[in-house]
C-alpha cells in the first residue's frame, strides 16, 4: 500500500459532518465521495517502484553498458513528496492569530452580555412605563420620552432654547429638506 508515501489524514467525517448546514449536505457528500475515490487510487499503487530484473534484459540486449545504464538510473530514481513550502507554518500563524481575535471578541461579548442583562434587569424591575405619573417617570430617568416642566429645553431634550435659536439663524433653507 501506499501508506508510507502519503501523510495520512486523521478526518472525522462524521463530526465535520454534524456541523454543516442541511444545504451543503449534498455538496459534503461529492466531497467525501471525491476524497474517497482519490484516496482509493493512491492506495492502490505499490509503495515503491517495481522491481524490475535487468538480468533478464542483459542477456537479451547486445548494446554494451545499456542495461547497466538504465539500471543506474532506475535505481536513481526518487520521486520526492511534494513539501509545503512554508505555508504550513503560515498557517499556524495565522490560526494563532485568529485565535487570538476570537478570544478579544468573545470576551468583549461577554463584556457587552453582561451590560445589556444589568439594563434589561433595571427595566424588568421597573414600573410599566403606563402605570408611571410624570413625577415617576422622571424618577426612572424616562427624560427622553417624558416633558419635564423644570426644563428649559425643547423636545427632544438635546439643547437649550438659546442653542437651538442660534442653530436656526444660522440655518440656510436648504437645511431644512
Amino acid at each position: 500500500m501506499a501508506s508510507k508515501r502519503v501523510v495520512a489524514t486523521a478526518l472525522d467525517w462524521a463530526a465535520l459532518a454534524s456541523k454543516l448546514p442541511a444545504e451543503n449536505k449534498a455538496a459534503f457528500g461529492g466531497l467525501k465521495g471525491k476524497v474517497d475515490k482519490y484516496q482509493r487510487m493512491v492506495n492502490s499503487l505499490p509503495e515503491t517502484a517495481p522491481a524490475i530484473d535487468f538480468a533478464a534484459y542483459k542477456s537479451k540486449i547486445t548494446v554494451p553498458g545499456m542495461v547497466d545504464s538504465f539500471a543506474e538510473k532506475y535505481g536513481a530514481l526518487n520521486v520526492p513528496y511534494p513539501s509545503d513550502q512554508g505555508r504550513l507554518a503560515e498557517i499556524d500563524a495565522q490560526a494563532a492569530q485568529e485565535k487570538a481575535r476570537y478570544t478579544a471578541y468573545i470576551a468583549e461579548s461577554n463584556a457587552k452580555i453582561a451590560g445589556y442583562s444589568a439594563e434589561l434587569a433595571k427595566w424588568e424591575a421597573m414600573m410599566p412605563v403606563e402605570e408611571m405619573n410624570l413625577e415617576e417617570a422622571l424618577d426612572a430617568g424616562l427624560t427622553q420620552f417624558v416633558i419635564d416642566p423644570a426644563a428649559e429645553t425643547a423636545f427632544p431634550h438635546d439643547q437649550t432654547w438659546e442653542e437651538y435659536s442660534e442653530k436656526l439663524a444660522k440655518a440656510t433653507p436648504d437645511d431644512f429638506h
